[in-house]
């Protein structure tokens, strides 16, 4: 029967006028997409049940029957509904709109006794999910063969070639995650991750079911990533067959104690290549798209950058091969490749895809190339990156990626945000090159002086001069001049950053701390000439606020927990570094959490740390009293402009809320 036809066909005696066979008794059949709709002539139409069975999928062994029995299946109604079924030799795969009355797989197994042909159906609620497919959670679909009892036959529908290497059933590689089956594979995660099972919900949903790639989600967004042992354990009861259709997707930051990536561990500890997500694949195979997770958990923007692979270290030709991209959208297709994601600009100056957008450098891997390629995407723009390892080779690299820029489309030219991935400048007039996000804020085990903890707010020390007018002179003259010039171009492409454009300073503040940003972590000032202190001051003030938390951790000795302890107020004249994730996994005996609401944001000057924070010099801290369940963590709460030291209130509440993220990251640490 042609596409959109009907036919009708006759009930039993005892179907006649009753309300599942329609009011005459009769089924009427439409074709709809690649499936059947069967409703009961002469009742009321489901508005829903027509696009629901156009947009199922086709089933390759199955003819795909939607009917409603919701009123009651009776076995004279059960034979009217056998009779409608549309002929063929095949199998049949039976949803209903709703839920019958009467139990699923007894009414296939009874038409499948009527028509004599197999019929699969649903044991539980079938959940859609892209792609017109239906995903069954508690006993998945079973399939009635004429005269047998009913055996499972998946749980998804279509039901993709990796199925039969899962396990039907949540499992527990570890002692602190499970790993759960979802339509597009496995989510490994936390039993408390989402407690509203409101991200649950998208991954069933939204996230993309392929033929090609079993998804491992990793995570939740706002969660901390499960072990790399627990990722090696689900590996290992995935199977060699079907591992390498595996792609692991990372909610949330991907980035590991001492900056590597997830991925770059695991292949490291599975002596095996793993593949990544750069995002959310969604849609389908044919026309499916890759979103980013915005802060609040929801969809966000598309990345260029779709997926790398991470090389164990012994298996890798090269450095430059341990990671890299194996599918993107950027337009390079002009452009000669070196390796694979890497494409050759001038003889010596390539353009390499990388996670948060394009890298330009020079054709040998700087020393913090692994760094760069590890790098999260930024959830509002891609990055063009300018390396600055050669300062020589900058200004021909930047004039370079201009050029690529100009040659892009202009809806992905508004996309782009240039930026320099600069090298750290040493002490001594040593240089070398390290990533920005290595600096993310100092080492927690070093000692500036005795008593003074790096990174952490300290007492005030009365030796300490000020850096105010502190001469520039010798080779430390040119390397101010050029971050002066990158502060310059900074504003000219951030122009919201001043508000007055007669500030002739501005150049000079925002140089001053590009200067912090590359201080070596723990490093005495007294052997660099430091930034003046009034424009270090400036310059903060112009970079956006952040309020909220931050934290960092550090190794105090008893005299210095003792002095904490018999604090109420601390003013620290310089600059105090945190992250706005919280205290890190480096070497340290104590967490600081510092409520901040005049901390700024540094991630417009170097895009590769995120998450770090300044408070400016002179800022000032009370220390709160703790709560008794999280004793060994010390909490703060900075004192914004015009705010009263004293606020009973106020530091309850701050305690309230540093105490919830403190207990969280306790129960999100593996035992």
């Amino acid at each position: 029967m042609p596409p959109g036809r009907q036919r009708t066909a006759p009930p039993s005696r005892a179907a006649r006028g009753r309300p599942d066979g329609g009011a005459d008794g009769r089924f009427t059949v439409r074709r709809a997409g690649d499936a059947w709709l069967l409703t009961p002539t002469g009742q009321p139409a489901d508005e829903r049940a027509l696009p629901f069975t156009t947009a199922l999928a086709k089933d390759p062994e199955n003819t795909v029957l939607v009917t409603d029995l919701s009123a009651g299946a009776d076995d004279d109604t059960l034979k009217a509904l056998a009779r409608a079924v549309p002929p063929g030799q095949g199998g049949l795969r039976l949803v209903f709109g709703r839920r019958p009355a009467a139990d699923p797989v007894t009414v296939a197994r009874r038409i499948a006794d009527l028509t004599d042909r197999s019929v699969t159906v649903a044991a539980g609620p079938p959940v859609p999910f892209p792609g017109g497919g239906l995903f069954v959670a508690a006993d998945g679909w079973i399939r009635c063969a004429p005269g047998a009892p009913g055996t499972h036959d998946a749980r998804r529908f279509p039901r993709p070639p990796w199925e039969s290497a899962l396990s039907d059933r949540t499992w527990s590689p570890g002692r602190t995650t499970v790993a759960e089956p979802i339509p597009s594979g496995v989510w490994l995660h936390a039993p408390g991750d989402d407690p509203d099972g409101r991200y649950r919900a998208g991954l069933f949903r939204r996230l993309r079911v392929s033929a090609h790639a079993l998804t491992v989600v990793l995570g939740a967004p706002g969660a901390v990533l499960p072990p790399v042992a627990d990722a090696a354990r689900l590996w290992q009861d995935l199977g060699p067959q079907v591992r390498p259709a595996v792609r692991f997707l990372c909610h949330g930051p991907a980035r590991l104690g001492g900056g590597r990536h997830f991925g770059e561990v695991l292949a490291q500890v599975l002596g095996e290549p793993v593949r990544v997500f750069n995002g959310t694949p969604q849609g389908t195979d044919e026309s499916g798209d890759m979103v980013l997770t915005a802060p609040d958990g929801g969809p966000g923007r598309s990345p260029r950058a779709l997926e790398f692979v991470h090389v164990p270290p012994d298996k890798a030709p090269g450095p430059s091969a341990l990671s890299h991209v194996t599918a993107h959208r950027w337009p390079l297709e002009g452009l000669r490749r070196v390796r694979p994601g890497t494409y050759a600009l001038t003889d010596d100056v390539v353009v390499e895809v990388v996670p948060s957008g394009l890298w330009l450098r020079l054709l040998d891997d700087p020393p913090h190339a692994a760094d760069v390629r590890a790098t999260e995407p930024d959830p509002a723009h891609e990055r063009l990156l300018c390396d600055a390892t050669s300062t020589e080779a900058l200004p021909r690299i930047k004039e370079l990626a201009e050029g690529l820029l100009r040659g892009f489309p202009p809806e992905l030219r508004r996309s782009v945000r240039m930026g320099v991935c600069r090298p750290l400048t040493m002490a001594h007039g040593t240089s070398t090159a390290v990533p920005a996000s290595e600096r993310r804020r100092p080492s927690a085990g070093a000692q500036q002086r005795p008593g003074a903890v790096s990174g952490a707010v300290r007492p005030p020390d009365p030796g300490r001069r000020s850096s105010a007018g502190a001469p520039v002179s010798g080779p430390l003259r040119t390397e101010h001049e050029g971050l002066r010039t990158l502060a310059a171009d900074i504003l000219r492409r951030h122009p919201e950053l001043v508000t007055d454009s007669a500030d002739r300073n501005a150049a000079a503040a925002v140089a001053a701390v590009l200067r912090r940003l590359t201080e070596v972590p723990g490093a005495d000032s007294g052997s660099q000439a430091p930034a003046d202190t009034e424009l270090l001051r400036q310059g903060l003030g112009l970079l956006p606020v952040y309020r909220g938390v931050t934290g960092l951790r550090a190794t105090l000795d008893d005299a210095m927990r003792q002095w904490y302890a018999e604090q109420s107020l601390i003013t620290d004249p310089a600059v105090c570094e945190a992250s706005a994730g919280g205290p890190g996994d480096e070497a340290g005996d104590t967490d600081f959490l510092i409520w901040s609401v005049d901390g700024r944001r540094t991630d417009l000057l170097d895009p590769l740390c995120p998450d770090r924070i300044l408070f400016l010099p002179g800022s000032r801290f009370r220390v709160l009293r703790p709560e008794p369940a999280v004793p060994d963590v010390v909490m703060m709460r900075e004192i914004g402009p015009g705010q009263a030291a004293s606020d009973e209130r106020l530091d309850r509440d701050v305690v309230r809320e540093l105490s919830q993220v403190a207990l969280s990251r306790s129960a999100g640490r593996p035992g």
